[in-house]
C-alpha cells in the first residue's frame, strides 16, 4: 500500500464533496441576508428575484438640449418655408434629462432652431427667446426617452441565483432598490496538520515549519 495520497480527477473530487454535504444535510442555501447595494454586493448570489419597484426613467425625459414642442405643430416646416413657434405656449426649453411638459411630445435640438425676439431679431439668449423658428418638421417622441424606456415597474430585473456584476448594481438601483437579499456565504476553516507545524511567534527549531496558511 502506498504511503502517499493519490490524485483524483477534479470532477470526482467535486462529486465526493457534494455527496458528503448531502449526507450531512448541508447541500442547500445557508440562509439569506439583506445587504446594502454597494461595492460589497459584487459577487454575491441573489437569494430572491429582483422586481422593479419603479420605471426608469420614471417620466418622459428630454434626450437632447433643445425645445420641447408638439410634433404636429411642426408639420410642413422646411428650409424655404420655416415654422415659427411662440414661447411658452408652443415651445419650452429643456436640458437633457429634464421632464417633458405634459403637452409636449418631441424635442428639437437647440442647434436645429433659430432663437428670435418678438420682432424677429436673433435673440441674445438662445435658451430664452420669445420665438423659435424651425426649418424641418419632427415626429412624435423624437429625441425623447419615454417613461420606462430602460426598465418598467413590476418587470423582472434579475432572477434568484444570479451572481451580481458591476452593471447589475446599476440596474437594481435604477429599479428602485437600495438593498438586496443574498445567500449567506459558507464559512470555510483551514485545519493544517502535522507535528512539524508551529504557530507564528514561536522560535523555530531545525525541522519546524511555520504555519501561516490558516
Amino acid at each position: 500500500m502506498s504511503l502517499y495520497l493519490h490524485d483524483i480527477p477534479l470532477s470526482q473530487a467535486k462529486q465526493a464533496f457534494r455527496d458528503a454535504l448531502q449526507q450531512a444535510g448541508l447541500w442547500q442555501r445557508l440562509g439569506q441576508e439583506s445587504i446594502p447595494l454597494d461595492e460589497n454586493a459584487l459577487g454575491r448570489v441573489l437569494a430572491e428575484a429582483i422586481w422593479a419597484l419603479r420605471s426608469s426613467p420614471h417620466y418622459h425625459a428630454a434626450a437632447m438640449d433643445g425645445f420641447a414642442v408638439r410634433a404636429e405643430e411642426t408639420r410642413g416646416a422646411q428650409p424655404s418655408a420655416p415654422v415659427t413657434l411662440e414661447l411658452p405656449e408652443a415651445a419650452q426649453y429643456v436640458d437633457t434629462g429634464d421632464p417633458l411638459p405634459d403637452w409636449a411630445n418631441a424635442v428639437i435640438p437647440i442647434e436645429n432652431i433659430e432663437s428670435l425676439t418678438r420682432d424677429g431679431q436673433i435673440a441674445l439668449d438662445v435658451r430664452r427667446p420669445d420665438l423659435i423658428r424651425i426649418r424641418a418638421a419632427t415626429v412624435p417622441w423624437h429625441h425623447v426617452r419615454p417613461l420606462g424606456e430602460d426598465i418598467v415597474a413590476t418587470q423582472l430585473v434579475l432572477p434568484a441565483g444570479h451572481v451580481l456584476r458591476p452593471y447589475d448594481l446599476g440596474a437594481i438601483a435604477a429599479s428602485g432598490h437600495g438593498s438586496v437579499s443574498v445567500a449567506r456565504p459558507p464559512r470555510v476553516a483551514i485545519l493544517p496538520t502535522g507535528t512539524e507545524l508551529v504557530p507564528i511567534g514561536v522560535e523555530l527549531k531545525r525541522g519546524d515549519i511555520l504555519e501561516y496558511n490558516s
